[in-house]
């Protein structure tokens, strides 16, 4: 959690940037803003190669940009920098000149399991699996970039990437506390995910068609309405 120090001047520089984004660096004992020097900053950010050079000599903590006017979830372009830098990223979201949300991403177990809001590409189906699996088995598993509606233009995230994070499909008949469910919900592709936690209930975060939904929250709930969804049921091997 950031000192609500470093999370005000943030948010007081997104403020002093809007209508372009803002950007800088996040150290244990400051924020230290910097120079946006994409051509298109109302759009993008970028650091210099030399501003994150010496950041990283500096051993930054984290990085933080704003979202003018934009979504509030991370862009396939902000997943991507996020895992390349390799430090958890905080967006502020700043719309008609006014700071409405303020979140982050990038380093397991940074949210509870229960009682979270639906976020794309930070507190989806996918983050709620990796970080039960955190919390509950202490394995990290890969994250990946993902446009949102990833599976309506033909992206895949779970039936590609499941074998090699360690997973194997089992029969239902097999299924206890801690396998994985796969299903396919308004959709031919498999879109969603979930952990069956015993007891006949599973861990699970739904969406909404917005990319961001404050009332979805996750939660455990009978596993029985959703078995007409579910496509497979794996099983981590480690």
């Amino acid at each position: 959690m950031l000192k609500q120090d470093i999370i005000e001047a943030i948010q007081q520089h997104a403020l002093a940037c809007y209508p372009e984004e803002s950007c800088g660096f996040i150290f244990p004992d400051r924020y230290a803003p910097q120079r946006n020097v994409s051509p298109t900053p109302a759009q993008h950010f970028r650091i210099s190669r030399q501003a994150m050079t010496e950041a990283r000599a500096e051993h930054i903590v984290a990085i933080a940009h704003s979202h003018p006017d934009g979504n509030h979830f991370p862009s396939l372009m902000d997943m991507q920098g996020q895992i390349s830098t390799g430090v958890p990223w905080y967006i502020c979201n700043i719309d008609q000149g006014r700071v409405t949300d303020f979140f982050g991403w990038g380093k397991p177990g940074m949210t509870p399991l229960t009682g979270r809001p639906f976020r794309h590409g930070v507190t989806d189906c996918y983050a709620i699996i990796r970080d039960y699996f955190f919390r509950h088995r202490r394995v990290t598993l890969n994250d990946y970039p993902r446009s949102w509606e990833w599976w309506k233009s033909g992206e895949d995230l779970y039936e590609k990437y499941f074998r090699q994070e360690g997973f194997s499909v089992i029969e239902s008949s097999e299924v206890e506390a801690g396998d994985v469910f796969l299903a396919a919900i308004a959709s031919r592709q498999i879109n969603h995910g979930g952990v069956y936690t015993g007891n006949g209930l599973i861990l699970h975060q739904l969406g909404n068609q917005h990319g961001y939904a404050p009332d979805r929250l996750s939660c455990r709930t009978p596993v029985t309405p959703w078995l007409k969804h579910i496509k497979y049921w794996i099983r981590y091997d480690g």
